[in-house]
């Protein structure tokens, strides 16, 4: 039975089941991930504090390297940037689900067509993707409730580091399957789609960090 559970939850398989799977629950799958999502956020504000992240022994290394690359000066403005933004950053990380499920499964499927790929429907793609996000979410969520903040705070990171490879092999794997494309193919279609989703994003977040620094030396913050 552990092997026969094991196997329905391999890629492939799951994304063979997911695509053809109840759309309602599929759907249903998403606020129960935001259920999740939003305890792990609430306790990762309760136990975690800004001032333990760039100051004293618990000062994280992002600080130290930014310390190091720009100065005390400039990493001062990011930090105060964190410290005003900190509420902001949990509530979004409680709408992950919702961003990671409806955004990703576009993303993949705008990234299918601009491959050439057509006359494939969307709603199953957005059906696995519900699916698939109550499962990396519900591992990762639990991991950040139980070891967030504490000592073992690196298993969380463990935890939703192994979480996020299998939401991605399962993401190819239906590439694969729902759009009839050779792993390869899947795989550009994969790295095209997480570039609009993810790499674009940070790089315009970068952007806006250096133009707040820049501002800041303009008017003479520092």
């Amino acid at each position: 039975m552990i092997a026969t559970v094991a196997h329905r939850w391999r890629p492939r398989p799951f994304a063979a089941s997911a695509l053809h799977a109840s759309t309602f629950w599929g759907l249903a799958c998403v606020p129960i991930a935001m259920a999740f999502s939003t305890l792990s956020a609430y306790h990762l504000s309760q136990t975690v504090h800004v001032d333990d992240i760039v100051f004293g022994p618990t000062r994280s290394a992002i600080v130290d390297a930014l310390l190091l690359a720009i100065g005390v000066e400039r990493t001062a403005v990011l930090v105060y940037v964190l410290q005003r933004s900190f509420d902001a950053l949990v509530v979004a990380a409680a709408l992950t689900p919702i961003f990671l499920w409806l955004l990703g499964s576009s993303a993949i499927h705008a990234a299918a067509r601009f491959r050439g790929v057509r006359g494939r429907p969307y709603l199953p793609l957005l059906v696995l993707f519900g699916y698939a996000e109550l499962v990396y979410q519900a591992p990762t969520s639990l991991a950040g409730i139980a070891f967030a903040g504490g000592p073992f705070a690196v298993i969380a990171d463990v935890v939703s580091g192994v979480m996020l490879v299998w939401f991605a092999l399962v993401v190819h794997r239906a590439i694969e399957q729902h759009y009839g494309v050779p792993g390869d193919q899947a795989l550009a279609i994969l790295l095209l789609g997480g570039l609009a989703f993810y790499l674009l994003p940070l790089l315009l977040i970068a952007v806006l960090l250096v133009a707040i620094v820049v501002a800041a030396a303009i008017l003479r913050y520092f």
